[in-house]
């Protein structure tokens, strides 16, 4: 199990890393938070972002999701949506530690 300064900081590096690659892309969009699911046995972190320029939805989600590999198994999924007019890409991750 990991202590809640480990799991504090994997937040915070989980946040800044997702927003600067975002940020690097020229997307709106920022995350604000990863949520955390404590069980007995183990600490589940999930996530969830958006991309708005479908040009560039490879070259984001490639770069965070390396650098969400780096944590372990990690669970993606992405779907298109369409909302009043709006286009994005939703991405939901969580991977257990």
């Amino acid at each position: 199990m990991i202590s809640d300064e480990e799991k504090d900081k994997i937040k915070k590096e989980i946040v800044e890393k997702v927003n600067s690659v975002l940020e690097k892309n020229n997307e709106s969009f920022r995350m604000d938070r990863v949520n955390v699911l404590k069980t007995s046995e183990t600490v589940k972190f999930m996530g969830n972002y958006r991309v708005y320029d479908r040009k560039k939805y490879h070259a984001v989600s490639k770069e965070i999701n390396d650098f969400l590999k780096g944590y372990g198994d990690v669970s993606i999924n992405s779907k298109k949506i369409r909302d009043s007019g709006m286009k994005f890409t939703a991405v939901s991750f969580n991977f257990e530690l």
